[in-house]
């Protein structure tokens, strides 16, 4: 063990210690390198499976991480906000963004998602969302009048750089953006 790691982390170093702390590091990276060899296996050979499990699981993580700030549990929130991400239509979408704009443009496909493709995410969420929540559509009907332009304009706010991030840094394949989004929302 480097003795430095050991002083800084609070501990003596002697010759025949070893640091736990440095060790459980090293021993964690590892892992987290096998599981990240993995996954990029399981995006190659189960695309859409993949990105509909991390992306649910992803949507449910952030949901139960909203209410423990919030104080509020709810499991009927956390099985819809599950639900809402698991179809991958994200991962359609960038591959035609891709296909028609061509590789990089990170400004122009975030524009172009902005301005069409997210209000449609968005109105999908207040619709199935309400579904899911036990809302008839009236109810849901009117909470789309009274709500859907106020958000698709909050969204403005934080998403477009979100996107610009992802077009401009995270590579093609990781680009399915409901896992993205998702640990944005975390």
């Amino acid at each position: 063990m480097h003795g430095a790691a050991c002083k800084l982390a609070g501990y003596r170093h002697h010759a025949s210690q070893l640091c736990l702390k440095h060790f459980w590091f090293i021993a964690m990276r590892k892992e987290i390198v096998a599981f990240g060899k993995w996954y990029d296996q399981q995006i190659e050979v189960r695309p859409l499976a993949t990105k509909a499990l991390t992306s649910s699981v992803l949507a449910a993580l952030s949901s139960v991480v909203a209410q423990v700030i919030r104080r509020k549990a709810s499991i009927r929130e956390v099985v819809s906000f599950t639900l809402q991400a698991a179809p991958p239509f994200s991962h359609f979408w960038f591959e035609l963004l891709e296909a028609k704009l061509g590789p990089g443009k990170a400004a122009l496909k975030t524009t172009v998602d902005q301005l069409l493709f997210r209000p449609i995410m968005i109105w999908y969420c207040f619709v199935f969302g309400g579904f899911l929540s036990g809302k008839r559509w009236t109810e849901v009907k009117d909470n789309l009048h009274r709500n859907f332009a106020k958000v698709v304009v909050s969204s403005w706010k934080v998403w477009p750089a979100a996107m610009w991030l992802t077009h401009r840094y995270i590579p093609a394949q990781y680009r399915q953006l409901d896992q993205v989004q998702e640990l944005w929302k975390i």
